[in-house]
């Protein structure tokens, strides 16, 4: 939760600073404009490079804005569920409410399969933490529209709500070593 907090000071200050660009920058046309008269104001130019300048500043505002609201979204949004996901070489490691602790290793059949799979309660929303105990991993179900990258030393996390029953069966992303290729999910 704290890494989601840190990120949304992040985004907070970089609106903020976009923000008082945006207002610097207009007031510095406007007074240039006042100081040197209605010579600066006149010429087809200077309209051109203020229209340059003023709306991407606008533009980005928004953007920022929807990038910040989304980011709030997602830090305060109820979950019923909490998965932890943790990538080593070359299998998962699972922790939820359903099964405990548990290994997920990939078996030797026509499907890739995997002996034991994640299970996620249907239209119930979890949080998904993600994070890896040696090298690069990248969680990935691509049929759910899942994919986020473990990384040793830090936690990512998404939300998801499945709103499908099935068995999906998913991926390491990132080339991990070469025991890369036995490394699916499935759930």
């Amino acid at each position: 939760m704290s890494l989601s907090l840190m990120y949304y000071d992040i985004v907070s200050y970089v609106v903020i600073l976009c923000f008082f660009m945006c207002i610097f920058t207009i007031f510095y046309l406007f007074s240039l404009g006042l100081m040197v008269g209605d010579i600066v104001l006149n010429k087809e130019y200077n309209s051109l490079e203020f229209n340059w300048t003023f709306l991407p500043s606008i533009l980005i505002g928004i953007l920022c804005y929807f990038n910040l609201s989304f980011v709030y979204f997602d830090s305060e949004l109820d979950t019923q569920d909490l998965v932890k996901v943790m990538g080593r070489q070359w299998y998962w490691s699972y922790e939820d409410s359903f099964k405990g602790v548990y290994d997920s290793y990939y078996t030797d059949s026509l499907v890739n399969s995997v002996d034991n799979p994640l299970v996620l309660n249907y239209n119930k929303s979890a949080r998904i933490l993600i994070s890896s105990s040696d090298v690069l991993h990248s969680f990935s179900v691509p049929a759910l529209g899942l994919k986020m990258d473990a990384v040793p030393g830090r936690v990512n996390h998404l939300t998801y709500l499945p709103d499908r029953l099935g068995s999906f069966v998913g991926y390491c992303s990132e080339l991990c070593g070469v025991g890369h290729s036995f490394m699916p999910n499935h759930y």
